[in-house]
């Protein structure tokens, strides 16, 4: 899987392509059902801590 992501549309999830359900819980729904984009997720999330003031919440 690659790590270059854009998320241009937050409809469809940025890992695979596929339309999501909604854009908020849908993406969380999807990347639990969804391994590879779960890993995906986990290694932008890890890329871009360091970019976001007082850490990641999310």
């Amino acid at each position: 899987m690659s790590t270059a992501t854009t998320w241009n549309d937050p409809n469809d999830c940025p890992f695979c392509g596929n339309e999501l359900q909604n854009p908020g819980a849908g993406f969380i729904d999807h990347i639990e059902a969804n391994p590879d984009c779960e890993e995906g997720f986990e290694t932008w999330r890890s890329q871009i801590a360091d970019d976001i003031c007082g850490g990641w919440s999310g």
